[in-house]
């Protein structure tokens, strides 16, 4: 029942900001960040025992001050994925500022693989997304969602450009032999993927 209702929800949030310009649902993801923020106990706590272990020199004030715009940075990234999915490839192409494009060109025209690794922040759904228009589809590596319902969403967003999604049971052997067909494996580097 739990996942029908979050699955409920997240659609029902992704028929609003469709209709919503880009400005209005950048500052509604960030206020839903905030609402979870303030009420998902668990995270927050997890983000402020973080935050303090990796800022030791940092007041309990300045850890919430981060962890609240951390909160608001992944409810925004959340409701952005939505609308940037909703849009077609020309004005998600426009969206997408580049930088260091003749890396990849160079190792796609030299037929190496190429091993894209990011950290948990910035936009790096978009950033698979557009490198799929731009480049050529690659594989992103990705941890299954407990929500079967959200993960379908999610799994067809990641793979409407053309790029294919690599789950962890044998992900290694698969990542190795894409990289020696010289296709680009894209790795969000975090806790679940050590």
């Amino acid at each position: 029942m739990r996942h029908q209702i979050e699955y409920f929800a997240v659609m029902s949030v992704a028929l609003v900001v469709r209709a919503l310009p880009l400005q209005a649902v950048r500052r509604l993801g960030e206020a839903f960040g905030l609402m979870f923020y303030g009420v998902d106990r668990v995270h927050r706590r997890i983000a402020l025992a973080n935050l303090q272990v990796a800022f030791p020199k940092k007041s309990a004030e300045e850890c919430r001050i981060i962890a609240r715009a951390m909160f608001q940075h992944f409810g925004r990234l959340l409701l952005e994925l939505l609308k940037f999915a909703s849009l077609s490839r020309e004005r998600q192409m426009a969206l997408v500022d580049w930088e260091g494009q003749e890396r990849v060109t160079l190792a796609l025209g030299q037929g190496k693989g190429i091993l894209f690794c990011t950290g948990h922040f910035g936009f790096w759904e978009q950033q698979a997304l557009a490198h799929a228009l731009k480049f050529e589809p690659m594989a992103v590596m990705a941890r299954p969602l407990d929500n079967p319902k959200l993960h379908n969403l999610l799994e067809g967003i990641r793979t409407s450009n053309g790029n294919e999604v690599v789950y962890r049971r044998g992900a290694v052997r698969k990542a190795l032999r894409l990289l020696a067909e010289g296709k680009g494996v894209g790795i969000l580097i975090d806790k679940h993927m050590t």
